[in-house]
């Protein structure tokens, strides 16, 4: 099993939230199923969308199935990997100023410990 996925979603504070690595994780592979589809040629095949088959070669079920999968892949590179990577800067930054804030917390703790 390769590293890419290979654990469970775990949460690394007492938050419950996802890391961002994990989300990163995740947009990474909607970019590179995204690439995938590309090269493979499926972008041709969502003209089934306006009514017309994408390839004299393949019944219309099939070009049908392989179109909407493009779409799908495609709106969740336009849509969800920009979400993922806001939502990971944004927990990266929250998590640096929570560090901060615990560090001057225990400092400030300490101060008063040694002087009383």
């Amino acid at each position: 099993m390769s590293k890419f996925f290979s654990r469970p979603f775990r949460s690394s504070s007492r938050s419950g939230l996802p890391s961002a690595i994990y989300l990163l994780e995740w947009a990474g592979l909607l970019v590179v199923l995204f690439i995938i589809a590309q090269v493979a040629g499926l972008r041709s095949f969502t003209s089934v969308l306006n009514g017309t088959i994408g390839s004299t070669n393949m019944d219309w079920n099939s070009a049908a199935l392989l179109g909407v999968a493009y779409v799908l892949i495609y709106l969740g590179v336009v849509i969800v990997v920009p979400i993922l990577v806001l939502a990971a800067l944004i927990l990266r930054i929250w998590r640096k100023i929570l560090a901060t804030k615990g560090a001057a917390d225990e400092s400030r703790a300490n101060a008063q410990a040694q002087r009383g």
